[in-house]
């Protein structure tokens, strides 16, 4: 049995923290400005835009590989991307059909 060291070839990804982490940082900035939204009484506008942020997740779950997407993976890929579709789905229809509050 050998115990030599795994070497990774892959070159460093570029931008420190924020560049390992830009796909994680877009869908909070879209939850934030989502429920920010709702806080000025903007609430279908709001929750579309925390419903399309989750569904960005899920895609960039999906099509960007694990060392890519940082910390956006919690489990497996096709469960990742099931719970967030389904999250961001239901958000997005949830706020087209509740009744505007006149």
């Amino acid at each position: 049995m050998s115990t030599t060291p795994v070497v990774d070839d892959r070159p460093p990804i570029r931008g420190g923290w924020v560049g390992r982490q830009w796909p994680l940082l877009t869908v909070l900035g879209g939850g934030v400005v989502g429920l920010g939204l709702v806080a000025l009484d903007h609430f279908r506008i709001g929750c579309l835009i925390l419903g399309v942020s989750v569904l960005f997740a899920a895609l960039a779950r999906l099509v960007l590989p694990a060392r890519r997407v940082g910390l956006l993976v919690v489990r497996s890929r096709a469960f990742d991307v099931l719970v967030l579709t389904s999250m961001g789905t239901a958000l997005v229809v949830f706020s087209i059909i509740v009744p505007p509050s006149h």
